[in-house]
Protein backbone atom coordinates (compact mmCIF):
# COMPACT_ATOMS: atom_id res chain seq x y z
CA UNK A 1 0.00 0.00 0.00
CA UNK A 2 2.72 2.50 1.00
CA UNK A 3 4.87 1.64 -1.99
CA UNK A 4 1.98 2.16 -4.42
CA UNK A 5 1.05 5.46 -2.78
CA UNK A 6 4.62 6.73 -2.98
CA UNK A 7 4.93 5.62 -6.59
CA UNK A 8 1.66 7.35 -7.58
CA UNK A 9 2.70 10.65 -5.98
CA UNK A 10 6.18 10.50 -7.42
CA UNK A 11 4.99 9.53 -10.89
CA UNK A 12 2.74 12.57 -10.96
CA UNK A 13 5.46 14.85 -9.69
CA UNK A 14 8.08 13.44 -12.07
CA UNK A 15 5.61 13.87 -14.94
CA UNK A 16 5.32 17.56 -14.00
CA UNK A 17 9.09 17.82 -13.65
CA UNK A 18 9.51 16.34 -17.12
CA UNK A 19 7.72 19.27 -18.69
CA UNK A 20 9.77 21.73 -16.66
CA UNK A 21 13.08 20.08 -17.55
CA UNK A 22 12.35 20.08 -21.27
CA UNK A 23 11.89 23.86 -21.26
CA UNK A 24 13.88 25.06 -18.23
CA UNK A 25 14.08 28.67 -19.33
CA UNK A 26 10.33 29.05 -19.41
CA UNK A 27 8.80 30.75 -16.36
CA UNK A 28 5.84 28.37 -16.60
CA UNK A 29 8.18 25.37 -16.67
CA UNK A 30 10.00 26.62 -13.59
CA UNK A 31 6.65 27.11 -11.84
CA UNK A 32 5.73 23.52 -12.77
CA UNK A 33 9.02 22.30 -11.32
CA UNK A 34 8.43 24.22 -8.09
CA UNK A 35 4.87 22.88 -7.89
CA UNK A 36 6.06 19.31 -8.42
CA UNK A 37 8.74 19.79 -5.77
CA UNK A 38 6.14 21.09 -3.32
CA UNK A 39 3.89 18.10 -4.00
CA UNK A 40 6.78 15.75 -3.34
CA UNK A 41 7.80 17.55 -0.13
CA UNK A 42 4.23 17.63 1.19
CA UNK A 43 3.70 13.93 0.51
CA UNK A 44 7.11 13.08 1.96
CA UNK A 45 6.28 14.92 5.16
CA UNK A 46 2.98 13.04 5.47
CA UNK A 47 4.80 9.76 4.86
CA UNK A 48 7.44 10.58 7.49
CA UNK A 49 4.80 11.67 9.97
CA UNK A 50 2.91 8.41 9.58
CA UNK A 51 5.98 6.21 10.02
CA UNK A 52 7.59 8.12 12.89
CA UNK A 53 4.82 7.68 15.49
CA UNK A 54 5.99 10.76 17.41
CA UNK A 55 4.67 11.77 20.81
CA UNK A 56 3.27 15.32 21.12
CA UNK A 57 6.50 16.43 22.84
CA UNK A 58 8.66 14.83 20.14
CA UNK A 59 6.60 16.47 17.39
CA UNK A 60 7.16 19.90 18.89
CA UNK A 61 10.95 19.48 18.86
CA UNK A 62 11.23 17.34 15.73
CA UNK A 63 9.35 19.23 13.01
CA UNK A 64 11.29 22.51 13.13
CA UNK A 65 14.55 20.54 12.99
CA UNK A 66 13.21 18.34 10.19
CA UNK A 67 12.18 21.43 8.19
CA UNK A 68 15.70 22.84 8.65
CA UNK A 69 17.12 19.49 7.51
CA UNK A 70 14.92 19.41 4.42
CA UNK A 71 15.85 22.99 3.57
CA UNK A 72 19.54 22.08 3.61
CA UNK A 73 18.93 18.95 1.55
CA UNK A 74 16.94 21.01 -0.97
CA UNK A 75 19.94 23.25 -1.57
CA UNK A 76 22.20 20.29 -2.26
CA UNK A 77 19.58 18.58 -4.40
CA UNK A 78 19.08 21.82 -6.32
CA UNK A 79 22.60 21.31 -7.64
CA UNK A 80 21.64 17.80 -8.72
CA UNK A 81 18.50 19.07 -10.46
CA UNK A 82 20.57 21.66 -12.35
CA UNK A 83 23.12 19.01 -13.33
CA UNK A 84 20.39 16.61 -14.44
CA UNK A 85 18.57 19.33 -16.37
CA UNK A 86 21.75 20.20 -18.26
CA UNK A 87 22.36 16.53 -19.01
CA UNK A 88 18.82 15.98 -20.30
CA UNK A 89 19.24 18.92 -22.66
CA UNK A 90 22.19 17.10 -24.25
CA UNK A 91 19.89 14.10 -24.86
CA UNK A 92 22.71 11.93 -23.54
CA UNK A 93 25.26 12.94 -26.17
CA UNK A 94 28.51 13.80 -24.36
CA UNK A 95 32.19 13.62 -25.16
CA UNK A 96 34.36 11.44 -22.95
CA UNK A 97 35.62 14.51 -21.10
CA UNK A 98 32.08 15.85 -20.59
CA UNK A 99 30.87 12.46 -19.34
CA UNK A 100 33.69 12.22 -16.78
CA UNK A 101 33.15 15.83 -15.67
CA UNK A 102 29.44 15.08 -15.20
CA UNK A 103 30.25 11.91 -13.24
CA UNK A 104 32.67 13.80 -10.98
CA UNK A 105 30.08 16.53 -10.33
CA UNK A 106 27.46 13.90 -9.45
CA UNK A 107 29.83 12.11 -7.08
CA UNK A 108 30.72 15.41 -5.38
CA UNK A 109 27.02 16.20 -4.89
CA UNK A 110 26.44 12.70 -3.50
CA UNK A 111 29.35 13.17 -1.07
CA UNK A 112 28.01 16.58 0.01
CA UNK A 113 24.59 15.06 0.65
CA UNK A 114 26.05 12.20 2.69
CA UNK A 115 28.12 14.60 4.83
CA UNK A 116 25.05 16.76 5.38
CA UNK A 117 22.92 13.78 6.43
CA UNK A 118 25.64 12.57 8.78
CA UNK A 119 25.85 16.01 10.38
CA UNK A 120 22.16 15.83 11.34
CA UNK A 121 22.25 12.48 13.15
CA UNK A 122 23.53 14.11 16.35
CA UNK A 123 20.98 16.93 16.01
CA UNK A 124 18.11 14.47 15.64
CA UNK A 125 19.49 12.50 18.60
CA UNK A 126 18.97 15.60 20.74
CA UNK A 127 15.20 15.48 20.13
CA UNK A 128 14.46 11.79 19.45
CA UNK A 129 15.52 8.40 20.84
CA UNK A 130 18.03 6.44 18.74
CA UNK A 131 15.48 4.00 17.31
CA UNK A 132 13.36 6.86 16.00
CA UNK A 133 16.38 8.55 14.45
CA UNK A 134 17.22 5.27 12.69
CA UNK A 135 13.57 4.96 11.61
CA UNK A 136 13.65 8.50 10.21
CA UNK A 137 16.68 7.72 8.08
CA UNK A 138 15.05 4.46 6.93
CA UNK A 139 11.86 6.29 5.95
CA UNK A 140 13.83 9.01 4.20
CA UNK A 141 15.80 6.38 2.30
CA UNK A 142 12.66 4.50 1.22
CA UNK A 143 10.98 7.65 -0.04
CA UNK A 144 14.10 9.01 -1.72
CA UNK A 145 14.87 5.67 -3.39
CA UNK A 146 11.40 5.58 -4.91
CA UNK A 147 11.74 9.20 -6.04
CA UNK A 148 15.14 8.58 -7.61
CA UNK A 149 13.85 5.49 -9.40
CA UNK A 150 10.92 7.43 -10.86
CA UNK A 151 13.17 10.29 -11.92
CA UNK A 152 16.05 8.30 -13.40
CA UNK A 153 13.96 5.86 -15.38
CA UNK A 154 13.11 8.79 -17.68
CA UNK A 155 16.64 10.09 -18.11
CA UNK A 156 18.64 8.90 -21.14
CA UNK A 157 21.89 6.98 -20.75
CA UNK A 158 25.14 8.65 -21.80
CA UNK A 159 25.84 8.03 -25.49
Amino acid sequence: MQRGFIRMILSTAVFLCGFAVMAPRSAVAQDDLRAASQVIQTQKKLYIEKLMELTPQEKQAFWPLYDEYQSGLSKIRGELIALTTNFIQTQGFLSDAEAIALLNQKLRIDADELKFKQSYVAKFMQVLPGRKVARLYQAENRFDTAAIFELYRNIPMVR
